[in-house]
């Protein structure tokens, strides 16, 4: 498979960027999840994982690999086989978005493996499921196996602004930023968009955010459309089945009929990178990612 080795990103700032869904699995059923249970299934064979990760390896430059899932650590290879592989397989650098369920021992096996190569950690704090203190708890332990074994890579605790129980999460803001972390609100997605929240909702919303529309600081789902966006050709997204798509809302929105923004699959052969990017058609990005690592490219 020729993935054009030689290829260069078109722009400086630009850093490559795969979303991998290592599984479908979740150990938690949140009742706001925007995955229905019906697509939270499936675990890739190691075959399948292989394979994947073999067409990583032939990624022109370095990218980074940003695991999920699901929960990518309720995949029981996740630790054991997968990121052993990405980091003597690959170039890249890691990262993952994980609900923190890990045990500690998992988490210091994790940590020890990647090493430098490790780059973020987003920790999805979940309410219906965790206690706010022994979350900051683990975190803070987490911290310490950063600092020896990836003292280069960042932390960052997401909290979905869920309608109704926004009260909650100012001292969800005030207990995190007291211990040190960065807590980064994410307004709640719907099926087609964000999620209508009431004049008294808003004000809170704007309380957590400060008013923020900057994607460092929190995550409002907007709209790029008409953006230049190198998606498909710098950065893509991969499920656990190798399917590729050119970005989450292209697979969302994709039919049968109408794939253009499917890529192929990793463990088939049949993925191909795009050679450019164009103008994106969609009315949500709901993941900062592609902002953050300059994939859309905002006005100047």
């Amino acid at each position: 498979m020729n993935l054009t080795a030689n290829r260069r990103p078109p722009f400086d700032d630009l850093l490559p960027t795969v979303e991998w869904q290592v599984n479908g699995k979740c150990n938690y059923d949140c009742t706001y999840c925007i995955q229905s249970r019906k697509t939270r299934v499936g675990i890739p064979d190691h075959a399948r994982a292989a394979a994947i990760i073999a067409v990583f390896g032939t990624l022109p430059g370095r990218w980074e690999i940003k695991m999920s899932g699901g929960e990518p650590f309720a995949n029981p290879s996740f630790v054991r086989h997968i990121v052993p592989a990405l980091v003597q397989q690959t170039p890249h650098r890691v990262s993952v978005l994980t609900n923190f369920s890990a045990p500690a021992k998992v988490l210091e096996a994790f940590c020890r493996t990647l090493g430098s190569r490790l780059r973020v950690t987003s920790a999805s704090l979940h309410l219906e499921f965790d206690a706010l203190e022994a979350f900051t708890d683990k975190a803070r332990l987490y911290r310490e196996l950063r600092a020896e074994h990836n003292p280069g890579s960042s932390f960052v605790v997401n909290s979905v602004l869920v309608p109704g129980r926004l009260r909650e999460q100012l001292e969800v803001k005030s207990a995190l930023e007291e211990a040190g972390f960065r807590y980064f609100p994410q307004l709640m997605k719907i099926k087609g968009g964000v999620f209508p929240y009431s004049g008294r909702d808003k004000r809170l919303v704007e309380r957590l955010t400060g008013g923020s529309f900057d994607p460092r600081v929190v995550n409002r789902a907007p709209s790029y459309r008409g953006l230049h966006c190198e998606a498909g050709a710098w950065y893509f997204t991969v499920d656990q089945s190798g399917d590729a798509w050119m970005c989450r809302t292209g697979k969302r929105h994709a039919h049968d009929e109408e794939r253009e923004a499917f890529m192929g699959n990793l463990a088939d052969g049949t993925f191909a990178l795009r050679r450019h990017g164009g103008p994106c058609r969609y009315s949500i990005c709901p993941c900062t990612v592609p902002v953050l690592r300059k994939v859309v490219r905002l006005p100047q």
